[in-house]
């Protein structure tokens, strides 16, 4: 998987370096799908710490810069969902979404990481297969 965008330290993650670089979190979330109601429980890091371990590049001289911002996360099958960053910063939103490296305890090392979204009802920004995660500006 891709970090890239407006961070300091662009990097390529494996499923194993985001389950032993990164502190690890699970959750139980359930949501409406094509097929009906999924229950999952999901562990891996917050795509919050994984964002931050990597600085992202807000300017310190306006003011809430970070409010601005936005994540891409980009699938292998072309799949995008876009999250905001102030609603996985922990001093705005703090949604604990995640990229998951195991799924009901199954690893996620061969199909990749998956994005969670465990405040949306619906499960349409739960990614799967992640290959790549950007932080962009999404003013003017």
């Amino acid at each position: 998987m891709l970090l890239l965008g407006r961070i300091a330290h662009p990097l390529v993650l494996s499923v194993n370096d985001l389950a032993t670089r990164y502190p690890q979190h699970t959750q139980t979330v359930t949501f409406q799908s094509g097929a009906g109601p999924q229950t999952h429980t999901y562990t891996g890091p917050l795509l919050y710490d994984v964002l931050q371990a990597a600085k992202p590049s807000f300017r310190a001289d306006v003011k809430n810069d970070s409010l601005r911002y936005a994540v891409v996360v980009h699938a292998s099958d072309n799949y995008e969902s876009v999250v905001s960053f102030p609603e996985i910063d922990p001093g705005f939103g703090n949604t604990a979404s995640l990229l998951a490296v195991t799924e009901d305890g199954k690893s996620l090392a061969t199909a990749g990481p998956r994005l969670t979204a465990p405040k949306d009802t619906k499960g349409g920004r739960y990614v799967s297969n992640v290959v790549a995660v950007a932080l962009v500006r999404a003013g003017l």
